[in-house]
């Protein structure tokens, strides 16, 4: 994976299904806007032809056919969103990156090895953050969505929260920087800790 070399910073947010993700990054969006940075907030699966083919492979397909499709589209990710928003100086968060990939693709089972070197030309993230709750609440939530994706059928949480531990370690061999953050209910305190560690390590331009 290549160093960042923009000047704006890339934050990349993930975890297990039913963590909070999305929840979590509006907030801290907006959170961080109001403290006077501009931010740009993007997703993977992309919400583009491609992305919207990814979501519907990944439902019938799996293994190595699926992981370098994710690839494919995080490359026109980088390519189309991230690194304009980079030059730009902007605080790039992207829903989902490459410890999704860790995660999702080993649970098909697809080796680790293999995932870093199809996504071995990606910008690594200046900040990764884990966002962990307890298995009892992550069901709790999926219950409540009214359509689950292959991942999110069958209580698969606990190999997710596995494959996430496991793919923590491996980003840090890649000397990338992983915050861990608990999310079971305290979302507003989640959020201001976050920003309180953005701060500390990112000045405002």
């Amino acid at each position: 994976m290549k160093n960042n070399n923009y000047i704006g910073i890339l934050i990349a947010l993930d975890g297990p299904n039913g963590s909070g993700k999305t929840t979590l990054r509006n907030s801290l969006k907006e959170n961080l806007i109001n403290s006077g940075y501009d931010v740009c907030v993007t997703a993977e699966p992309t919400a583009t032809e491609l992305g919207d083919y990814v979501r519907e492979f990944a439902e019938t397909h799996n293994g190595i056919s699926l992981a370098c499709l994710v690839a494919c589209d995080r490359y026109e990710h980088i390519k189309n969103e991230i690194i304009p928003a980079l030059e730009m100086g902007k605080i790039v968060i992207t829903d989902r990156y490459i410890l999704s990939s860790l995660i999702l693709q080993e649970m098909d089972g697809v080796e680790t090895d293999f995932i870093l070197n199809i996504n071995s030309e990606i910008i690594k993230p200046d900040l990764q953050i884990a966002l962990y709750a307890d298995e009892r609440v992550l069901q709790e939530r999926l219950k409540k969505r009214d359509i689950l994706t292959r991942f999110e059928k069958n209580n698969q949480s606990n190999d997710e929260l596995f494959y996430m531990k496991k793919g923590i370690k491996k980003l840090e061999c890649e000397g990338i920087e992983v915050l861990e953050i608990h999310n079971n209910t305290r979302l507003e305190k989640n959020v201001e800790q976050i920003v309180s560690y953005i701060k500390g390590r990112w000045r405002k331009n």
